[in-house]
């Protein structure tokens, strides 16, 4: 599949696969990389080297690694404009071509590029070296210690998403923005680079191969291009209908093709009105499950790109319709099968691993930037989350300020998304107060927990009972209410498929029925719990020694699918029916 399903070109050359490799334990200076013959690993990228399917399955620490890659360009596209990309480096990287440092990047989970005209030859060269020391950075749930355990996870280091060269004409679409709403309109912004002179840039909007609206503009670096497409089917989890769209670069003169990127587009509005959370202007009700975006034999990676379909198909089955992708921006090919599926999602920034510090805050913001230009586009996302459970905004002013913002820029950056600003606590400035609170079932009943919910939200007490999640001053009765994390409850012995210590919040349960009964209940509770816009539970599947998923790690079913749907659509129902809307 290719690397991008939603910025796709006809021309390309997909460069994962083998790749010779080496750990340099002892930095050595730049030649000693440079040199092919120093090598003495193989990997298969993008499997960081920690994971079994890279061919190594080291686990232990080494902090500078090199790859080297030997590729040749086809005759047939040696005229063209070549665009080198990396979906995603974990942490800093250097690349070279043919000798010539091309630049650094500084970043493990978003994308970044080099155009490499004048520097390919037919025979090539490319090496990366990587830096990862997993020390005040944004890593989500990788485990800084050397044997992971709990809710932390194994290290990736390195390569672990598509390394892949594009190849365009002169001039080319950089990268672009749309946001298609229910009426029919579309607003593009489109932002180009190379040769654009005597250029033009042409918009399609089309289905089933019919183009349905069009827009023609002399091109410039940044443009907007507005579309509109009558009698639209707006898009949702119950009806994801997907709309083609084409940006074409024109030569004014000639009327050649100069590039021409495939996306699509759905026609959906996301927004908050009072202490509900709206989809296409109709009350939704959020019923997600974690998804922490790990895989047995890959770390980050999955064996196959089904695997994303896969989950994400499995999550649908259960009566779920969203996922909380939790502490790792996903792969642009799992946002793809989202939108394919109608799966909503809320996108959270791994920002564990990395302090609230006044250095921090540039850095960080270019890397959430970054993420969010990529992802943007994808219908999917609902939600933007740069941060998680961040206690120390309660204490600390300047973490306070950071995390505000964080979500200011977010805001300016994206309009069109409500933004949750730490997830859990401590909210400083948030449009979605959420709320992780795993007592349900574990400390008290799920009728017990409804009573006392619903008795403080009544009365000031509800900021005693829940005053750990404030940084600020928050009217917690004018937003909506999400219990982002609930559950991670474990069967009583379960066995990891990867060698841990066992992890599952309460004691576990005897047997599957319990643990069903017990869903079934806390779901329905939820439903009637005031001010409340949705719940998910943790977790769609095993990691490692966290043995609370309703899936194995390796994916295989742990509990009745059914009876978790059946739940899910009781709780669904119970909440339209109070709110007063079918």
């Amino acid at each position: 599949m290719y690397p991008r399903p939603d910025f796709r070109r006809n021309l390309w050359l997909d460069l994962q696969g083998k790749w010779k490799f080496m750990f340099d334990d002892y930095e050595e200076p730049v030649e000693y990389g440079l040199n092919p013959d120093n090598y003495d690993l193989e990997i298969n990228v993008p499997y960081p080297f920690q994971s079994r399917l890279s061919g190594i399955g080291d686990n232990c620490f080494h902090d500078v690694v090199w790859y080297l890659r030997e590729f040749k360009i086809p005759s047939q596209y040696r005229s063209l404009k070549p665009i080198l990309k990396f979906g995603a480096v974990d942490y800093e990287a250097t690349v070279w071509l043919n000798g010539r440092k091309l630049g650094e990047h500084v970043g493990g989970y978003d994308s970044f590029s080099f155009d490499l005209t004048g520097l390919v030859s037919e025979d090539n060269v490319l090496v990366v070296r990587v830096v990862d020391r997993h020390g005040d950075q944004p890593r989500g749930k990788q485990d800084s210690r050397l044997y992971p355990r709990g809710i932390l996870y194994s290290r990736v280091t390195g390569i672990w998403q598509p390394v892949w060269i594009e190849f365009t004409g002169r001039g080319y679409v950089d990268h672009f923005t749309v946001n298609a709403d229910i009426d029919g309109s579309i607003t593009l912004k489109a932002f180009l680079d190379g040769l654009i002179d005597k250029l033009k840039l042409r918009v399609e909007a089309s289905r089933n191969g019919e183009v349905l609206a069009s827009s023609e503009m002399v091109a410039s670096k940044e443009m907007t291009v507005m579309l509109k497409v009558d009698g639209v089917e707006p898009w949702s989890p119950d009806n994801p209908v997907l709309y083609d769209l084409s940006l074409i670069l024109v030569d004014e003169e000639s009327g050649e093709e100069v590039d021409r990127v495939y996306s699509y587009v759905g026609f959906r509005r996301i927004e908050v009105s009072g202490n509900k959370i709206l989809l296409n202007g109709k009350p939704v009700f959020l019923q997600f499950a974690l998804d922490q975006g790990y895989y047995p034999d890959g770390i980050y990676v999955p064996s196959s790109v089904e695997r994303f379909e896969e989950d994400l198909k499995a999550l649908l089955d259960m009566g779920f319709n969203g996922v909380r992708a939790h502490q790792k921006p996903p792969d642009p090919r799992y946002l793809y099968f989202a939108d394919k599926l109608g799966v909503l999602v809320w996108l959270e920034m791994a920002d564990w691993g990395m302090s609230l510090k006044r250095e921090n805050l540039e850095v960080f913001w270019s890397q959430w930037r970054n993420i969010i230009l990529r992802d943007c586009n994808h219908l999917c996302i609902i939600a933007w989350v740069p941060f998680n459970e961040r206690s120390e905004a309660r204490s600390d002013p300047y973490a306070m300020f950071f995390i505000s913002e964080i979500y200011w820029r977010t805001k300016r950056l994206d309009p069109t998304r409500p933004v949750v600003d730490t997830s859990g606590y401590a909210h400083v400035v948030t449009d979605i107060l959420d709320i992780h609170d795993y007592s349900i079932a574990v400390d008290v009943s799920p009728e017990e927990f409804r009573k006392s919910w619903n008795e403080a939200y009544e009365t000031r007490e509800f900021l005693i009972k829940y005053g750990r999640i404030f940084a600020s001053k928050i009217d917690y009765t004018s937003k909506p209410i999400v219990l982002s994390e609930f559950g991670g409850w474990g069967l009583k012995g379960q066995k990891p498929i990867i060698r841990r210590p066992v992890c599952y919040y309460g004691d576990g349960f005897d047997n599957v029925n319990d643990l069903l009964e017990n869903y079934e209940k806390a779901v329905i509770n939820i439903a009637k719990l005031k001010g409340i816009a949705g719940y998910c539970y943790t977790q769609l599947y095993d990691v490692e020694g966290e043995l609370n998923g309703l899936l194995t790690y390796d994916r295989k079913n742990k509990v009745n699918r059914r009876r978790i749907r059946e739940a899910n659509i009781k709780a669904k129902e119970i909440y339209y029916a109070l709110i007063g809307y079918s």
